[in-house]
């Protein structure tokens, strides 16, 4: 029987059932909107008693998976003793129904992929790995968009492996990696397979591997070599058969290290590109990329015996979907590492001045001249603020007297420093905080716990206004601390009587001037039947009582970019650096746009290779600080931060990065979100 009401929701009908769950066609009657309200079974909490503990933890962190290419997750809770998820009602098919209708042109399965790789390539950068992607779990928008669903059984590839997980098996087996029917532990490569078994299936209308039973599938894909797919489609280039072997190949430290990865090997393959093998260097760690590797299949020792009591679990409880394994970052205190120091051109001065210092109570020295060590200043700046494994950490621009001054493991984002210099702003979920470099002492300013998105906060360079995207919506509004931590309410942010409030468009992020008076924001713009991020420079200095002036606006027409621009960042006046999306969650390519020749120059300072991240200026343009990762070590590429003179960028050198200590970032897809503190006088 069909219910009236789950929890707050009402529903309309039911779209879906299965051994697993049932998913309702629902309405939200706060935000008054469509929803798709899936429930599980109670056997779940029957069957295995820490479900609901799990099910509470880790459907929070699966709900902040938040991409345009996700269909996002609104809602949990739990209504009768069974769980329910709400999400978005997505009603424009799915993939598995177009694969019906019809195989996919290389062109056009290039175009889907490179709409839901950045998706998935986000959620591995959380590390959330998906579990179960298949062609029925990529959904349509009535626009003919395609979105990523069902994150349901996501685990995470972080933390407490194995303390909190059950012994099944879970995924479908014409998709599942040989890990993962191995049983083994889980990281991103397991869903990059499962997409190249998406991409085979799209463009033959087969699934790679037939068997008779799940049981018999999954061995396939452990032991049978991967098909070649241009004896089921020989019309098909034959470039894509080192792209299906690489993509499936059984050692997943052979597969793309990232979705985009792959798609972009596919796309240079289209341009006529040949991927040239790199030649062994001095560096014993070298490796060749994943796609010049040829593809030999090895027999790979797997375990039958825990693999059927898998399946038996699954058969035997019914779950196949919506379990959980609790891998979450342990929180616990780093010990700072000890100081660095470095050569590179520094301004320093050294200011003397007089004191006078008592030993016991009646001896006394005469004055004495004291040298006050100063502060490294470099391209402007004294300090960089960034973040190593989801906390903030601290350094002279030399890499001298590194320290941590946050230990809780929350992942962070938006870091940059207030106006007085000693304070450094940060969000943390949808909650804008701040901490003091040297009491440590941590703020919240302001929290907005109930919006759909809240994806920036910037203090204006006087430090009286701030501007931020609050579900897609501009606020500039005065910064005034108290009455952003009463605001709960748009219409009490709406009160405030701020500069600006701008909803014409879906804004995701917005960059001072240098003078305040102008503002670039990132925003969704439509882009051949695709959301493209791009940035608009707008002049806000008449406030509300005009419309803002457009100055400019690229990429667009301008040049060609990635739909999705993971980070930029503005001089404050004519020059943003841009970066791309191509491995670990936001590694890619660098460039360099002049807003007054309309002119992009890619950029790639380190020998010419790729990857690069947050290039962010220093506080009087001269120099530039990113992060590199070598595209051409692979899983061995280790991440180092670069802070050089911005002329110096357009030519490919040996280069030499800021001194930290050897493997201080332990994670591939870390994201330091570099900040420099203006040089404190």
């Amino acid at each position: 029987m069909q219910p009236e009401k789950i929890g707050r929701y009402e529903i309309k009908s039911e779209l879906g059932r299965g051994g697993m769950a049932t998913v309702y066609h629902g309405y939200d009657p706060r935000f008054e909107r469509e929803v798709a309200v899936k429930v599980l079974p109670p056997e779940l909490i029957h069957a295995d008693p820490q479900f609901r503990l799990r099910f509470e933890r880790e459907a929070k962190i699966i709900a902040q998976l938040e991409h345009p290419a996700i269909v996002p997750v609104y809602d949990v809770g739990e209504e009768n003793n069974q769980p329910y998820f709400v999400m978005r009602y997505v009603n424009g098919g799915s993939l598995s129904d177009r694969i019906k209708a019809g195989t996919f042109s290389v062109e056009a399965a290039v175009k889907l992929l490179e709409q839901i790789a950045p998706g998935l390539d986000e959620a591995h950068a959380k590390g959330i790995v998906h579990r179960d992607l298949k062609p029925s779990n990529i959904l349509f928008t009535n626009n003919g968009v395609p979105l990523i669903s069902d994150f349901g059984i996501a685990t995470f590839t972080q933390g407490e492996a194995g303390s909190m997980t059950g012994s099944a098996i879970i995924g479908t087996p014409a998709y599942m990696a040989p890990e993962q029917a191995n049983g083994e532990a889980l990281d991103g490569r397991a869903d990059i397979y499962a997409l190249a078994v998406i991409l085979y299936e799209m463009l033959t209308g087969k699934q790679p591997y037939q068997a008779d039973t799940p049981l018999s599938l999954a061995i396939k894909h452990i032991t049978d070599p991967v098909p070649h797919i241009l004896e089921t489609k020989a019309n098909l280039p034959i470039w894509m058969e080192k792209v299906i072997s690489t993509g499936m190949a059984k050692n997943r430290d052979e597969r793309f290290s990232t979705a985009v990865e792959m798609v972009e090997t596919i796309k240079a393959f289209q341009r006529g590109e040949t991927p040239t093998e790199i030649k062994k260097h001095d560096r014993p760690t070298l490796k060749v990329s994943p796609f010049n590797k040829t593809f030999v299949s090895k027999k790979k020792r797997w375990r039958p015996l825990a693999m059927i009591a898998g399946f038996l679990v699954v058969i035997l409880i019914g779950v196949g979907v919506f379990l959980f394994s609790g891998n979450m970052l342990p929180l616990g205190f780093e010990t700072p590492f000890p100081t660095f120091t470095a050569a590179l051109p520094i301004e320093t001065s050294s200011p003397l001045i007089e004191a006078t210092s008592s030993i016991g109570e009646t001896a006394a020295t005469a004055p004495t001249e004291v040298t006050i060590p100063t502060l490294p200043v470099i391209g402007g700046g004294d300090k960089i603020a960034f973040l190593r494994n989801n906390d903030i950490w601290v350094m002279n621009v030399d890499g001298s007297d590194l320290r941590s001054v946050t230990n809780d493991g929350v992942e962070k984002f938006n870091l940059e420093w207030l106006p007085d210099g000693q304070t450094l702003l940060y969000m943390a979920g949808k909650t804008v905080k701040t901490v003091d470099i040297d009491s440590l002492r941590e703020e919240i300013i302001f929290s907005f716990i109930s919006a759909e998105y809240f994806e920036s906060f910037h203090v204006s360079p006087d430090g009286k206004q701030a501007a931020f995207s609050l579900a897609r919506e501009l606020y500039v509004v005065p910064f005034d601390l108290e009455k952003l931590s009463s605001a709960t309410k748009k219409r009490e942010l709406l009160a405030m009587d701020g500069c600006l409030f701008y909803n014409k468009i879906a804004v995701k992020d917005a960059l001072w001037s240098d003078d305040g008076g102008k503002l670039a924001i990132k925003f969704l713009a439509p882009s051949n039947n695709v959301f493209a991020d791009t940035i608009r420079i707008m002049d806000i200095k008449l406030c509300q009582d005009a419309e803002p002036i457009r100055l400019d606006e690229f990429p667009g027409a301008r040049f060609r970019f990635n739909n999705e621009i993971i980070n930029f960042d503005w001089n404050g006046d004519l020059l943003f650096f841009l970066n791309s999306n191509v491995r670990n969650g936001g590694f890619g390519d660098m460039g360099l746009y002049n807003t007054f020749t309309h002119k992009l120059e890619k950029l790639a300072p380190i020998e010419g290779y790729c990857c690069y991240r947050d290039a962010t200026f220093s506080p009087d343009g001269t120099f530039v600080i990113f992060a590199f990762q070598d595209i051409r070590l692979g899983p061995d590429s280790s991440i180092n931060l670069y802070y050089l003179p911005a002329d110096t960028l357009s030519t490919s050198r040996t280069l030499e990065s800021i001194p930290l200590p050897d493997g201080f970032f332990t994670r591939r897809n870390d994201t330091p979100l570099p900040a420099i503190r203006p040089a404190q006088k």
